[in-house]
């Protein structure tokens, strides 16, 4: 399976779905992916109070939707409540924050490969990939290929634990001195950072020592032709649309 996810990995994977066309992190922007062809999307997991797994990338609700407040004190039926499409438009008004689950069996039914990021609030690294890891163990089908992937450390320690046959990818906004160290430590396969600090010597640096490189979020198409010409395995883009055509 480690080998499987990047072997079928492309070159463009979509943003918490495609979140430049669809409301982002919903079943709407998964479907929207598919439909305009992207081979592999990118979203994010974090928990809710009552310990259910729920795909959202702000550690509050506020931004995209209609409520207020943690997603961490938040029950599953508070969170289901939650209208998290008018913000983006009214097409899209009564859209719900899907869980991990429905968002495992959107993917698969697309035939897509999944980049599925751990975002634990502070505090709660090792709680949220435990828990992260419990549902991926008990739904996650045999032949749906996943990389997991984070900013935390120890969160990613924690799920390849439970998950050893799944890869991992270190993500970090800049690319650290230490990244060799952080990689090692995080047992990742590949480095994650923003396209805005990654030249073609890092590029260079980075797959000579092993890993994949992936690169965020590219919404230029000269960019992400310069990038996957200094051989970045796949570009992560808000508009699959663009990219692809």
């Amino acid at each position: 399976m480690r080998a499987t996810f990047f072997e079928t990995m492309p070159r463009i994977v979509g943003h918490r779905g495609a979140c430049g066309l669809a409301p982002e992190n919903t079943r709407a922007s998964f479907h929207k992916a598919a439909e305009i062809g992207t081979r592999s999307i990118e979203i994010d997991v974090m928990v809710t109070a009552d310990d259910h797994c729920v795909i959202c990338h702000d550690m509050s609700v506020d931004r995209c939707t209609n409520g207020k407040g943690p997603v961490l004190l938040k029950s599953l039926n508070e969170i289901k409540s939650l209208d998290a499409g008018s913000w983006f438009s009214s097409e899209y008004k009564g859209e719900q924050i899907p869980t991990l689950a429905e968002a495992i069996e959107i993917v698969r039914s697309h035939e897509m490969s999944l980049n599925l990021e751990i975002k634990p609030t502070d505090g709660w690294q090792v709680p949220t990939a435990k828990l992260v890891g419990q549902e991926l163990k008990e739904k996650l089908p045999s032949d749906l290929p996943v990389l997991l992937s984070s900013f935390n450390i120890e969160a990613l320690v924690t799920i390849g634990d439970m998950l050893p046959h799944l890869p991992r990818g270190y993500l970090a906004d800049t690319i650290p001195d230490e990244w060799e160290r952080r990689l090692r430590e995080a047992r990742a396969d590949s480095l994650h950072c923003s396209h805005e600090f990654v030249t073609e010597d890092a590029v260079k640096a980075v797959k000579d020592a092993g890993y994949r490189f992936l690169v965020f979020t590219v919404n230029d198409i000269e960019r992400a032709k310069q990038l996957l010409d200094w051989g970045v395995d796949a570009i992560i883009t808000d508009f699959p649309d663009r990219m692809l055509s």
